[in-house]
């Protein structure tokens, strides 16, 4: 995993909080119902250019920097979704990970619930998370890498932050049968 990220240019870090309980405390926690809380910045491509002289596509030259790439295949045989030109910083303080139960008296269900009734991925937003000069090209395209045969691109949406974003709320995952 680190040499696919080291590969798309990405640098950062991530930072947990931990405080001290007492014996008492900790004796009533249960680790089955538990979570996390995760503080940290992402940095694209902070060097910019292409990276070991790949080419990427991009007029990288005279001092323009070019972004990272992402590239996602959701059909076998089929095109390409594309994040590209992906570059700056996304930071964020205190997103929780945790488990939840989704139990039939859960409302904003309906009826789904009681059939559910099983453990779900809980993803709590940060209240703020805020971007540095933070840009990309969502794409579609006909190939992985712009260095590939028959390459072709549609660029769909260009994408600038700047500033501060304030999150509110969960993104629930819930898991799915093979």
């Amino acid at each position: 995993m680190f040499a696919l990220l080291a590969w798309f240019g990405l640098a950062g870090t991530v930072t947990a909080d931990m405080e001290s309980m007492s014996d008492q405390a900790l004796s009533g926690v249960s680790g089955q119902y538990g979570g996390m809380s995760l503080s940290g910045d992402v940095t694209f491509n902070e060097s910019g250019g292409p990276l070991k002289g790949e080419a990427v596509g991009f007029d990288c030259n005279n001092g323009k920097r070019c972004g990272a790439r992402v590239a996602a295949q959701l059909n076998q045989g089929g095109g390409w979704i594309v994040l590209d030109d992906l570059q700056g910083t996304f930071e964020f303080m205190g997103l929780t990970l945790a488990t939840r139960l989704i139990t039939g008296s859960d409302t904003g269900f309906g009826s789904d619930a009681a059939d559910f009734n099983r453990t779900v991925i809980e993803i709590g937003m940060p209240e703020t998370a805020s971007f540095t000069d933070f840009s990309y090209t969502m794409a579609t395209s006909s190939t992985a890498r712009p260095s590939d045969n028959d390459f072709q691109q549609v660029d769909r949406l260009n994408v600038e932050i700047g500033g501060d974003v304030t999150l509110d709320g969960n993104a629930l995952i819930f898991p799915t049968e093979p």
